[in-house]
């Protein structure tokens, strides 16, 4: 998702129906310029370089959203709503989630979330918490720092619980329900849903988290 005004002027973007590393091309009505959707950068065209702001955003089913926000607006996409779903059911080994600080790269796939729900992850210095909830489908990148303190979070029986304090927190959201932090929220941060050879074509150097049971063989070798 993101902001579709460059320099001040607003931008009306439709589907070019082009491709680039097999991915979608975006253009802009105003200046036809061609732009990555994956990256939100224009590249071919009179805006050349331009880079759209980005927004972070959910990837979900309706009755995970709307059970969260009751007065929302909707925009009816079936035929990419319902292959969505397909992909998420079939537990298709292709998707994952990605994240870039602009510098470095780190993508879970989504077969491993559904093993392990909860990542609590770092890239660079930045602590991360990679959040999957099953009922949507729904995979969501947390900064895990709340007041200066880095949160650790676990599984309690279906919640999402840190240890520093107890605090229960929505996956999806990133709230705090109940505990200690109840007045505080997790900062949501550009998660993208991709495939995996999407993600490695824009994103070559990224790392990749290995899954639970992988991980744990790593750590005994």
């Amino acid at each position: 998702m993101y902001v579709r005004q460059v320099d001040e002027q607003p931008l009306t973007f439709a589907v070019s129906g082009l491709l680039w590393n097999r991915s979608l091309v975006m253009i802009d009505s105003e200046t036809r310029s061609l732009w990555s959707h994956l990256l939100g950068k224009a590249m071919a065209g009179p805006l050349k370089d331009k880079q759209l702001e980005s927004i972070p955003s959910t990837m979900t089913d309706w009755a995970t959203w709307v059970s969260r926000h009751p007065e929302t607006t909707v925009t009816v996409l079936s035929r990419m709503t319902n292959r969505y779903k397909r992909i998420v059911n079939q537990e298709d080994p292709e998707l994952l989630i990605g994240y870039t600080n602009g510098m470095k790269s780190r993508a879970w796939p989504l077969i491993y979330l559904r093993k392990q729900s909860l990542v609590n992850d770092h890239l660079d210095d930045q602590p991360l918490l990679i959040s999957y909830d099953h009922a949507g489908g729904t995979a969501v990148v947390f900064d895990r720092t709340v007041d200066g303190r880095t949160l650790t979070f676990a599984d309690d029986r279906g919640d999402m619980v840190d240890h520093e304090t107890g605090t229960t927190w929505d996956r999806v959201t990133g709230k705090a329900i109940a505990g200690e932090l109840a007045a505080h929220a997790l900062r949501q941060l550009r998660g993208i849903i991709s495939l995996n050879h999407a993600w490695a074509s824009f994103y070559p150097e990224s790392t990749y988290w290995t899954g639970p049971q992988l991980a744990a063989e790593a750590s005994v070798r």
